[in-house]
């Protein structure tokens, strides 16, 4: 459960701006000008380091650019397990700020999944890499004012730290979103004293809001703070993310790189369901949905509707839903067809191969066709594909990252994110459009709290016009009703943002009310 928010509370730490002291912004020094140390704690305990370095070097083309390399490594308690995710960044800029290219390398599961990218015309070409197979070459445009590391530093220094100013950037970050900017206003907050390990420190308190744009069109806001001395040096980072406080501290490397004392990140995450349900003969339940704070509506706007889960209303605090389980009984009289009544791109959409649904891998193509045998109809197909992955994931391991399906197919180990992944590509390799669900599921005991709703992940597949729920980490070809969905991801190439930032940032202050279990 929940493996993904992890990997993009990375994600978005990565992406946040953190300057320096203050250089020439029009004629940097020449070589490395900025080499930061920070101390990563969540829940208030040492859990990991970021090292942020920042350098004029020649470039390939003999014209001097601005390299960044920024390193982070987290881990975090999960029950008895331990997880583990390292990322790295490395950009390219030109001296008035300008992306030219960058690469990303993030660890989630076992084996790197490497991300290249090359900005030319306005334009930025995005291959992808794991295993050895290159991924079709992705191409978007991007605004002209795109910002990465340095141009968002050179913009800081530009605006100062006067109280009260207030401005906005276009940042963007591949690991949030290869396709477009993510929008953040930087204001200038007030002076304060701040405690670095006993070091007092002198800083001024900024605010930076993102803004994810989520697969429904509502889209989700996170709130950072940055405190950075009068030099321009960033030496404090806080958000918040699932009640969880994460901080960035600055430090020596020999603090950064001390012994970590991983938070317990679970528990926290847990949301009451306040009473005992039997999912397992629960026919539909009706639970309303509400979050602590003002974000109410906005996250109420970002929950789906699908072929189980229905809105019955909505106020500016929340929702009421009603999710039914869905019998797939009586298929045989069904007519066997895969995609009736899906248009034609989202057709498309949930059949392309991805990083994470490789479904060209020849692996995944085998397993595919062993699963399936001669089996013609599409409903009994996708029952054989489910108890496929859940024999074939052998080791339900909680210290893996956020693996892909291309992974999963050779380690055969993980939680519901693996097997929700490895599912979806195979039914994508034998034509059958396939999604994932992020979302909660009611559970009677996990990580010594009891009937509580947890984060976890399953499968749709478009079958005879309906998507239907799958859960292979539950053995369920027919999802029992306490699957509270969250959000819906094609799982594509378009970034962690699109996979989570609907569907976990939604789990913050998150309180479910079952009103009814029939």
């Amino acid at each position: 459960m929940r493996r993904a928010t992890f990997a993009f509370v990375t994600t978005l730490v990565l992406a946040a701006p953190v300057a320096s002291g203050i250089v020439n912004i029009d004629d940097p020094p020449a070589g490395v000008f900025e080499d930061e140390w920070y101390a990563i704690m969540l829940n208030n305990r040492k859990s990991g380091h970021m090292h942020s370095t920042m350098e004029r070097v020649r470039g390939p083309d003999g014209r001097d650019v601005i390299r960044t390399k920024t390193m982070m490594m987290m881990v975090a308690g999960r029950a008895e397990s331990t997880l583990t995710v390292t990322s790295q960044q490395e950009t390219e800029e030109t001296l008035d700020g300008r992306p030219l290219s960058f690469t990303n390398t993030m660890r989630l599961g076992a084996l790197p999944s490497v991300m290249n990218g090359v900005f030319r015309d306005g334009k930025v070409h995005i291959s992808h890499q794991q295993f050895g197979q290159q991924a079709v070459e992705q191409i978007y445009e991007l605004p002209p004012e795109a910002v990465m590391a340095w141009g968002a530093y050179r913009e800081q220094i530009r605006r100062g730290l006067q109280p009260g100013t207030r401005y906005e950037l276009q940042l963007y970050d591949a690991g949030v979103s290869p396709s477009r900017v993510t929008p953040a206003v930087m204001e200038v907050l007030d002076r304060e004293t701040i405690d670095l390990f006993g070091r007092k420190v002198e800083a001024v308190k900024t605010r930076q809001t993102l803004r994810l744009q989520g697969l429904l069109g509502a889209g989700s806001t996170i709130e950072s703070y940055t405190w950075m001395t009068d030099a321009g040096t960033a030496v404090k980072l806080r958000m918040t993310m699932l009640n969880i406080p994460v901080e960035l501290l600055a430090c020596t490397r020999s603090v950064a790189l001390s012994k970590n004392d991983p938070a317990e990140l679970m528990t926290q995450t847990l949301v009451d369901a306040g009473r005992r349900i039997d999912r397992h003969r629960a026919s539909r339940i009706t639970c309303r949905l509400t979050w602590s704070g003002s974000k109410g509506r906005a996250a109420a706007a970002e929950i789906p509707e699908t072929d189980m889960q229905r809105i019955v209303s909505r106020d500016a605090e929340g929702i009421v839903l009603e999710v039914s389980r869905r019998s797939s009984a009586g298929a045989e009289t069904r007519p066997a067809t895969q995609a009736t009544g899906l248009p034609e791109d989202q057709r498309e959409r949930y059949l392309e191969a991805s990083v994470t649904l490789n479904h060209r891998d020849p692996k995944i193509r085998a397993l595919a066709a062993e699963a399936v045998g001669d089996e013609k109809d599409p409903w009994r197909i996708a029952d054989r594909l489910r108890r496929f992955v859940s024999d074939y994931v052998r080791t339900r391991d909680l210290s893996v990252g956020f693996a892909t399906a291309s992974e999963v197919a050779r380690s055969r180990e993980g939680d519901c994110t693996e097997h929700g992944v490895l599912l979806a590509a195979l039914g994508r390799a034998v034509g059958i459009p396939s999604r994932v669900v992020t979302g909660v599921l009611y559970v009677e005991e996990f990580a010594g709290r009891e009937h509580v709703f947890g984060g976890h992940m399953w499968t749709q597949f478009w079958i005879d016009g309906r998507w239907v729920d799958l859960d292979s980490a539950f053995r369920q070809t027919e999802a029992d009703p306490t699957h509270i969905a969250l959000g819906v991801s094609p799982a594509g190439d378009t970034g962690v943002a699109d996979m989570v930032n609907s569907i976990w940032l939604n789990m913050d202050g998150l309180k479910i009310e079952v009103l009814d279990v029939q």
